[in-house]
């Protein structure tokens, strides 16, 4: 599967872990405002990009800068 794979309201995991069972890949990026959910997703998919932001303060640009997307 091809495309960029996002999870908005990233906690724990438990949503990444069963998108990386269906798709078998790990989610490209994950947002979460609460520090103490994205360090535990951070241990749960270190490959993710992870942001400790709201969704609506995270920039699109940036979150896809060096990940071949855009220019």
């Amino acid at each position: 599967m091809t495309g960029l794979i996002i999870d908005n309201f990233a906690g724990g995991g438990g949503a990444s872990t069963g998108i990386e069972a269906a798709i078998g890949r790990s989610v490209d990026i994950a947002i979460n405002h609460d520090p103490e959910a994205i360090a535990m997703h951070m241990a749960n998919h270190p490959d993710s990009r992870h942001y400790c932001q709201d969704v609506w303060e995270v920039d699109p640009i940036e979150a896809l800068s060096g990940m071949g997307y855009g220019s």
